[in-house]
């Protein structure tokens, strides 16, 4: 259950769900190209050449699957996230560690967001927009916020739409700032037409 207050992180099986994603991306690229080059080189090329092919295209994905399998457990105890009494805090990162706050005043969209893969392991997302990162150039909708990896993903979005009631947003404070003072002004502008006519009277 998320509590205000209270900082939380991600459920252990975003672990899983990221290994999931590497070892899909694996097989994709290993199924789209690499399998059938290997294999045609095999059957064209010399034995030595085939083997040095095989090895080029192999080894450096080789690489790179060690390297991210050793990034996501790090990746996943650096995330943690703080629903404040005035903002949400998200704090992830492991080489460039990033720390943001984004007040619930600017808040302007809530969202969730589930794939089929994280819907197999229950994992949901909380998309957060502001009323500045709303949109980006392409006319596409922009999270300033995410908060990944959460299984109660409704209660979550319930409880920060609660806090973001429970504030004034930013734009109806400014539009309250701009009232007051022509109402002022207006009430200045009839005492001033009142003190006239009762000196224009004979």
């Amino acid at each position: 259950m998320v509590r205000v207050g209270e900082a939380f992180r991600p459920e252990p099986a975003l672990r899983a769900l990221y290994y999931a994603y590497l070892v899909l991306g694996v097989a994709l690229l290993g199924l789209s190209w690499m399998v059938p080059v290997a294999v045609v080189g095999l059957l064209t090329l010399p034995a030595s050449q085939a083997s040095l092919l095989a090895a080029s295209m192999f080894l450096p994905t080789l690489a790179v699957f060690l390297l991210v399998a050793w990034w996501i457990p790090r990746y996943y105890a650096s995330i943690k996230y703080l629903l404040g009494e005035q903002e949400i805090v998200i704090e992830r990162g492991v080489y460039w560690r990033r720390k943001s706050f984004v007040p619930y005043n600017r808040v302007t969209n809530v969202d969730m967001v589930q794939g089929p893969l994280a819907r197999a392991f229950g994992l949901g997302t909380v998309r957060i927009q502001t009323a500045g990162y709303s949109a980006g150039s392409s006319g596409t909708h922009i999270a300033e916020a995410v908060i990944q990896g959460v299984r109660d993903f409704e209660e979550l979005k319930d409880a920060i739409l609660a806090q973001v009631r429970r504030l004034r947003p930013v734009a109806v404070e400014a539009a309250a700032e701009i009232a007051a003072p022509r109402g002022v002004s207006e009430a200045i502008l009839e005492e001033l037409r009142r003190i006239r006519e009762a000196v224009e009277k004979p």
